[in-house]
């Protein structure tokens, strides 16, 4: 199976509504929202050409969420056809090629600054949340600085919303480090079992 990284227009792909509830991806649709709201590209989605146009046939919600939160474009895996292709046959909304050297980048980035959002079952007394908070930056700045070695700015923004009830953190993620990805693993459990269940995290139910 070939496939192509491209990036298309939003308004001209088209979606089926009913393909989006029939999603069954571990999503909450709303929390999925404002987590990807701050994030400034969005998540690819999977496309094919059918009738003349471009169809959604796959990652529907990222679709859906893209046009409400304004995207006019946004990345899109091709399968089985090319853009060329589907240019010469004159498929509306096709933008551009992502040449392989820009992808090839982005997964060599070891380090992302990133915001990683909660959403909790319970709503949290004011104390509560400040404990959840300075637990966060607690850990973040134990564990961190070993792995970023001086190399990135030990920056922590946070805020939590106590209506949502939500948890909005950035820091420079190691991505790509699994030991430190199962130790924040741990650390989030350990939030959700001790101090207030956790909901979602980027907005897909969490399982400790």
């Amino acid at each position: 199976m070939s496939f192509q990284f491209i990036e298309v227009a939003t308004a001209s792909v088209y979606l089926d509504p009913k393909l989006i509830e029939s999603e069954n991806d571990g999503f909450v649709y709303e929390h999925l929202k404002h987590y990807l709201s701050k994030s400034t590209r969005l998540p690819a989605i999977t496309v094919k050409s059918a009738g003349g146009k471009l169809v959604s046939v796959g990652r529907h919600k990222y679709l859906s969420i893209a046009r409400e939160l304004g995207h006019e474009r946004i990345r899109a895996v091709l399968q089985n056809e090319t853009f060329e292709e589907l240019v010469a046959k004159g498929v509306p909304g096709l933008l551009s090629v992502v040449p392989k050297e820009k992808l090839d980048d982005e997964q060599r980035a070891d380090v992302i600054t990133s915001w990683h959002i909660f959403f909790f079952k319970g709503q949290p007394s004011p104390e509560i949340a400040s404990e959840i908070e300075a637990r966060f930056r607690g850990f973040l700045s134990e564990s961190l600085p070993t792995i970023l070695r001086g190399r990135f700015q030990m920056l922590i923004e946070s805020h939590f919303d106590v209506s949502g009830p939500c948890l909005e953190i950035r820091f420079p993620t190691p991505v790509s480090d699994q030991a430190w990805a199962s130790s924040y693993h741990a650390f989030i459990s350990s939030i959700s079992n001790e101090v207030l269940p956790i909901e979602t995290y980027q907005g897909r139910r969490f399982a400790v």
